[in-house]
């Protein structure tokens, strides 16, 4: 799909910023859009609960979008061309979007569908009081989630030694002073239970296959995959787990979980996330500053696929499957 291309889809509408109705004597607020790509599953629930706070299509506003299509050396560029648009708001999805956005950005709100490290990567002062542009939704608030990637990963497999990581977060779009704690968090929850991580930096698409080759020579009892923008969903990361017979886990994509490629996922609800970025735009456009709106952490689910379980040899723990939000049997 073209990065230009307006997207409908099951309500959702990305019109070009100029279909106001001429005769609409009310403002017809621009809304942008940068992201890697359209999802239905973030911006249907975002119009829907829009709607719910009385602001509805093509009314009350429009919303445009620009999409890297996974390649986030393009986000300023494309930032740049929705500031020439003069967006009264701008959605963003993914924090290297957020961070483009910002810095083309001086003075329109900015509201994060998601992100990951807002104040760790400067978009914000703090989670309670953001200041500046920038507000909306944190996937990842702190570090404590990568202990339980570990956790959930040592239940499985008990016998585990040997981790292997997929890791996109990595620079130029996150710069290695913000991601490090997360990294410290790896290692660290890993050492607690003599497990030795090996690391895969993944920065384009093309060093997918190779990390796979050298988490295949590093003999991994099992592994962690982020799944950014980079990788999310690719069928060669699926394969490698079946072909290994990994027990796998992802912290973001459940398209992995679903399609029987990943043992388990844990993550937020991409649709809860769409919907509640809906209350901070409501907001800024009634008169709120985002610097006083809080950043909000996400709620996280659990979600485990028991064919991919059988299909691995592997027996989960009772104790593992009560805690999930969904079992796909």
């Amino acid at each position: 799909m073209d990065r230009r291309a307006f997207i409908t889809g099951l309500g959702a509408v990305l019109a070009a910023p100029f279909a106001a109705d001429a005769q609409q004597p009310r403002k017809v607020y621009q809304i942008g859009l940068l992201a890697t790509r359209p999802s239905a599953l973030l911006l249907d629930p975002f119009v829907a609960e829009m709607q719910r706070y009385g602001w509805v299509q093509p009314r009350d506003y429009a919303l445009v979008g620009r999409f890297t299509q996974g390649e986030s050396e393009r986000a300023p560029t494309l930032a740049t061309e929705l500031l020439n648009l003069r967006v009264d708001v701008l959605l963003t999805v993914n924090t290297a979007n957020a961070m483009a956005a910002k810095a083309v950005f001086a003075a329109t709100p900015i509201v994060m569908i998601t992100s990951g490290y807002p104040v760790e990567s400067g978009l914000a002062s703090s989670l309670a009081r953001p200041g500046g542009t920038v507000t909306g939704n944190s996937i990842y608030a702190g570090t404590e989630l990568f202990g339980k990637y570990i956790s959930f990963l040592h239940e499985t497999k008990p016998t585990m030694r040997r981790l292997g990581v997929m890791w996109d977060y990595s620079p130029p779009a996150f710069p290695i002073r913000d991601i490090q704690p997360a990294l410290d968090e790896v290692h660290k929850a890993a050492s607690a239970l003599a497990i030795a991580v090996t690391v895969q930096m993944i920065r384009t698409g093309a060093d997918i296959e190779p990390a796979l080759a050298n988490l295949a020579r590093e003999r991994i009892d099992a592994f962690f995959v982020t799944s950014g923008p980079v990788h999310s969903g690719k069928p060669a990361i699926g394969a490698f787990a079946v072909k290994h017979r990994l027990p796998s886990m992802t912290d973001s994509s459940l398209t992995l979980v679903r399609e029987g490629s990943a043992l388990m996922a844990y993550s937020a609800s991409l649709p809860a996330l769409g919907a509640r970025a809906a209350y901070f735009v409501d907001r800024i456009l009634r008169g709120a500053k985002p610097g006083d709106l809080p950043i909000e952490p996400a709620k996280f689910e659990l979600v485990i696929n028991l064919k991919t379980a059988k299909a691995l040899g592997l027996t989960l723990p009772p104790s593992l499957l009560l805690r999930a939000d969904q079992v796909i049997e």
